[in-house]
């Protein structure tokens, strides 16, 4: 198994150090491969305050690590609703830093940078062309076959 790393065209503005212009994949990403996982756990910057006290009322964990607000949130069915329509912030990227789906304990699949970077791990070569074919053609995205855990 192999690791498929996507790094979406990005820009920055004061506010952000780094997000994609184009987030066209979003809902694709979710309806296609976020279903297996039974929880996601956000990273948040305190200072996205909006943000994290939005999340407060999703989450079922919430923990304090200085800089950062960590969220463990269930997706259930209302969740999932959520983060695949409401998960974009008006001046661009995701309203939050980073997200991480885990199975068994083991990472599986990272949206990183406000959704710029995105990791999937554990996929093969077919899988990772499968899911390469939902990002814009100015995505960079390499496959790693010898990725080991």
């Amino acid at each position: 198994m192999g690791q498929l790393v996507v790094k979406v065209e990005s820009m920055s503005l004061e506010e952000k150090a780094v997000f994609p212009t184009d987030l066209s994949f979003w809902e694709d990403l979710w309806d296609q491969y976020t279903n297996e996982y039974s929880e996601v756990v956000i990273h948040c910057w305190a200072e996205e305050e909006e943000v994290v006290n939005k999340k407060k009322k999703k989450s079922f964990e919430a923990l304090n690590e200085g800089l950062m607000k960590v969220f463990t949130v269930n997706l259930n069915d209302e969740n999932r609703l959520f983060f695949r329509n409401y998960s974009q912030d008006p001046i661009g990227g995701l309203k939050w830093f980073t997200m991480f789906f885990n199975t068994n304990g083991e990472e599986q699949l990272e949206i990183g940078q406000y959704g710029a970077e995105i990791i999937f791990s554990n996929v093969d070569e077919e899988k990772a062309e499968e899911i390469k074919a939902i990002f814009p053609i100015s995505t960079e995205m390499e496959y790693h076959d010898d990725f080991e855990e």
